[in-house]
């Protein structure tokens, strides 16, 4: 009987023992990390889709090298040339332990190009690779098993219910490097001709809570015009690009704080010598703000 007594007291606390761990781990505190995919879009307008498929995404604890979280389930399919003039599309959205975390990495297995005519060109990442060894800068790189580091600027902690926001920018032009590409015609009335593509990765990762957003619209003489590219140059270089839409609005968002100038461009029109006042010189880009810049443009003639 007394044996009997002791197991059972052992059992009691057995038992106490585990829901205590069980409230400790469903108490732990967390908080949020959202990741959101953007397009700086490509000019060509013979395309309807230039379509990444992401397989997955993971995060990395600072304290461990070798400790990564898993931020996506399930693979992705994304048709970047709908992600523009801030458009986005959520690739992770998910409560994380509090700790340091340090990096991302980043896993894309396909690419593919579908033409206006329907014609469609894929590219297979995860047997081919990346071409041109996908050196992409701003603190990525490619690691052995085929996934892109990216190493975060600034360490992300995470505290209790604190939230984080992330945006990858694919800068489709640059990315999908067309093969024999042949053109008939100029202008709108364009048309090209292609073998295929490779995919070479060029993009920028920003922390939306050191980052702003410009957007206007492009006014010309007979309205607003749509598909005009708007350039923003830092350091006489293009950091990020967009394209007008129908209505003539633009938007450039996750612009990091900076100085920059900024350019609007459209075929057979130039900028007029007054109505962009707010345009010229430098833009000086703050924190979680939105800076209106507006342009005029008249026929070139």
């Amino acid at each position: 009987m007394k044996t009997l007594k002791t197991i059972f007291i052992l059992l009691i606390l057995i038992t106490i023992a585990s829901c205590s761990d069980n409230n400790e781990t469903d108490t732990r505190a967390t908080g949020n990390l959202t990741v959101k995919l953007s397009d700086a879009p490509m000019h060509y307008n013979q395309f309807s889709q230039a379509n990444v498929t992401i397989d997955h995404m993971d995060i990395r604890n600072s304290s461990n090298g070798n400790s990564f979280t898993m931020l996506t389930k399930n693979p992705m399919h994304s048709n970047l040339l709908d992600l523009v003039n801030g458009n986005t599309e959520t690739i992770a959205n998910m409560d994380l332990p509090e700790g340091n975390y340090d990096l991302m990495r980043l896993y894309i297995s396909s690419t593919e190009m579908v033409m206006n005519g329907g014609e469609s060109y894929t590219y297979n990442v995860a047997q081919h690779g990346y071409a041109g060894g996908g050196m992409m800068g701003n603190g990525m790189r490619l690691n052995s098993d085929g996934g892109i580091d990216i190493a975060l600027e600034h360490p992300l902690t995470i505290s209790n219910g604190s939230h984080h926001q992330y945006l990858l920018d694919i800068d489709v032009n640059n990315s999908f490097v067309l093969e024999d590409a042949e053109y008939t015609g100029m202008g709108s009335g364009m048309m090209m001709t292609m073998s295929g593509f490779t995919f070479s990765p060029m993009m920028r990762f920003v922390d939306m809570e050191t980052a702003g957003t410009i957007q206007g619209v492009v006014h010309g003489d007979q309205g607003e015009l749509a598909h005009a590219t708007i350039s923003l140059m830092l350091d006489g270089n293009v950091y990020t690009s967009t394209h007008t839409n129908g209505n003539g609005h633009y938007a450039l968002i996750g612009i990091p704080e900076d100085s920059y100038t900024i350019m609007a461009e459209y075929d057979g029109y130039m900028m007029s010598s007054s109505g962009n006042e707010g345009n010229k010189g430098a833009l000086e880009m703050v924190s979680g703000t939105i800076l209106p810049v507006d342009f005029n443009m008249i026929p070139a003639n």
